[in-house]
């Protein structure tokens, strides 16, 4: 059961999935050219994304394993929240230096 539940988090995170690689393969082929700080920003908050997209694939498997396991409801409720507010800052950052490298890339020089 668990394992046709994580296979339904991995089809649905697919798009994602292949999104942020082709990301990450940009930056690196970008800092191999020459890339500087902005490229270095872009392929960290790439990487970033590309985990929180790979933390969300187990998250529906969670819950019944541990209650299956002997865990009450509440104390899964918990489990799946506390998992979700890491996969959350993970996902903050990346966003965060997503931005960054586009500020630093476009801002207008003075």
């Amino acid at each position: 059961m668990n394992f046709s539940i994580m296979l339904g988090g991995l089809i649905t995170a697919a798009p994602y999935l292949v999104a942020w690689i082709v990301a990450i393969i940009v930056a690196v082929i970008m800092l191999r050219r020459g890339g500087g700080r902005a490229e270095r920003f872009l392929l960290s908050g790439s990487c970033l994304m590309l985990v929180s997209t790979l933390f969300t694939v187990p998250m529906p498997a969670i819950a019944p394993w541990l209650v299956e396991g002997g865990a009450s409801r509440v104390e899964a409720a918990s489990v799946i929240s506390g998992f979700n507010l890491f996969r959350g800052l993970v996902g903050l950052v990346g966003i965060l230096c997503l931005v960054y490298a586009f500020w630093i890339k476009f801002k207008v020089k003075s």
